[in-house]
């Protein structure tokens, strides 16, 4: 009885979504719910409440603002993309703006990366997400913390500042899979590189290359939060060992930067092979055109010397010379191309 109240308190209010698991060999069906993307879903543990206002309009940000005694400010902010990642310290919750970087496919079958900006209001017994576009590992966060609530599996949450802890950590997880994709991307370009793909490969790398710096570009003030983060005595409001999960987050944001810089450098090594395998391929088509046109080059001009309407000029009024001019011409060009191959030209 106590499992289904502990389960109604994490239902009530949503839309019914069917879920199964099972325990100690019996299969259970949970009627889980959500809010639509329009509205802000509840999420509770343990006296923990995390809110995630997806969309929000104007009046439910009204409503959080009054709820938790925010800064007038803090709800200007939560109303709208600012695309500028900060942080603010108040005296019981803390601002962070985050702006994620997303590797999406478009419509021409490529990828490109977006940003995502989600913004934290951290406090005590709470905490406030605020997003105007589809972020993934949120959405995927949100299901395994639901799952865990009901199950009982959850990680330590003492307060805020823990559940934001391992939101950023399955947001930079996520982060981190881009990366992989991106390598993958780049050893494939590699295999078509020396397959003999050179030509096709420089579009190919010039992407990769936009990725990775327009990547590079949204994640790099991640690294002045964390630090201003952990250098502020504000996190006492989350008891002294915060500071060590603070510290987790700038490890794996720097795990980030040297997947990064791991990437460019394995771009600037392909792109320095394929321009140097297009300037030799380059360089062979024009050794060759070269060789041929100095090939044909007397035969042109016996060609036309024959041509020259003049009284007595062997070969010409007799009745075999155009044989004997083909034949001559036949001779000039075995040779020279012999002598060619003598020297290694070709």
């Amino acid at each position: 009885m106590a499992c289904f109240a502990r389960i109604y308190q994490v239902i009530v209010h949503r839309e019914y979504k069917k879920i199964a698991f099972i325990n100690q060999g019996a299969v259970f069906f949970l009627f889980l719910s959500r809010y639509n993307d329009d509205m802000i879903n509840h999420y509770a543990s343990k006296g923990l409440v995390w809110l995630d206002a997806s969309n929000p309009t104007t009046d439910e940000i009204a409503g959080l603002v009054k709820r938790y005694s925010l800064h007038p400010l803090v709800g200007e902010e939560l109303k709208s993309s600012s695309s500028l990642a900060k942080i603010d310290f108040y005296e019981d919750y803390i601002l962070v703006v985050l702006t994620l970087p997303a590797r999406i496919r478009n419509d021409s079958n490529t990828y490109e990366i977006v940003d995502r900006e989600i913004d934290f209001v951290i406090g005590k017994n709470f905490l406030i997400t605020s997003r105007f576009e589809t972020i993934e590992p949120l959405e995927y966060f949100a299901k395994v913390f639901e799952a865990n609530s009901i199950l009982g599996k959850e990680e330590k949450m003492d307060h805020g500042g823990h559940l934001f802890y391992h939101m950023v950590k399955r947001i930079y997880s996520s982060m981190c899979e881009d990366l992989e994709n991106i390598k993958d991307s780049l050893i494939s370009a590699e295999t078509r590189i020396f397959a003999g793909d050179e030509r096709k490969m420089v579009e190919v790398l010039s992407n990769l290359s936009r990725e990775l710096i327009d990547f590079k570009q949204t994640a790099r003030v991640h690294q002045d939060i964390w630090e201003d983060m952990v250098s502020h005595d504000e996190l006492s409001i989350f008891g002294k060992d915060f500071i060590l999960y603070v510290r987790d987050i700038r490890d794996e944001f720097n795990r980030i930067r040297e997947l990064i810089t791991n990437a460019r450098e394995l771009l600037t090594d392909l792109r320095e092979t394929n321009d140097s395998l297009l300037n030799t391929r380059q360089n062979q088509i024009i050794k060759v055109l070269t060789l041929v046109s100095f090939v044909f080059q007397p035969l042109t001009f016996i060609a036309a010397l024959f041509t020259i309407p003049a009284i007595g000029v062997p070969l010409v009024t007799h009745g075999l010379g155009w044989y004997g001019i083909i034949i001559i011409m036949v001779l000039i060009s075995v040779l020279t191309w012999r002598y060619f191959k003598k020297q290694k030209w070709v």
